[in-house]
């Protein structure tokens, strides 16, 4: 270990020693008085298209805990582990379709009533997704501030689109 002086730039009261030969560095417990971290929400995205996947993580915006699937199986099996607050789901997924996953979905007792939003670029799926259980349609290309718009409805559980 290097000896030397560690200095602590930041405001008094830190949790931090000052002025203090490196060799006799500790730590001092620091108490916060601030309010609890809310929870974060996470979501879903079950997409293959990568570019997409990134997409909708940039519509969306920093405020979520994103997990991804590239298909049909790697996403059911993700949402099962990880409980999403929303999953958004495409229809065209490789090895089964996002209609077979939603069909699952709101047959597994653990994620039956887990908002989510289809988006397809197929034409008239919009009617077959929400038959299905989807709690909002899509269409891709997408606009991100509808994707947005939906997501927060839905996770703000009231479900309105303002």
């Amino acid at each position: 270990m290097r000896e030397g002086l560690l200095r602590c730039r930041c405001e008094e009261g830190c949790g931090f020693s000052k002025d203090e030969p490196t060799s006799e560095y500790r730590r001092r417990p620091v108490v916060s008085s601030g309010p609890e971290p809310t929870a974060v929400k996470t979501v879903l995205i079950c997409e293959d298209d990568s570019n997409l996947r990134t997409l909708v993580r940039l519509a969306l915006g920093d405020g979520y805990r994103f997990f991804e699937a590239p298909d049909g199986p790697s996403g059911l099996a993700l949402a099962h582990r990880t409980q999403p607050d929303l999953i958004v789901l495409d229809l065209m997924l490789p090895g089964q379709s996002g209609l077979e996953v939603l069909a699952e979905l709101r047959r597994a007792d653990d994620l039956a009533g887990t908002p989510v939003i289809v988006i397809s670029a197929w034409s008239h799926s919009d009617e077959t997704a929400i038959e299905a259980g989807a709690d909002r349609f899509v269409a891709k290309p997408f606009d991100p501030n509808e994707l947005r718009d939906a997501a927060v409805a839905l996770l703000e559980d009231d479900g309105v689109l303002d």
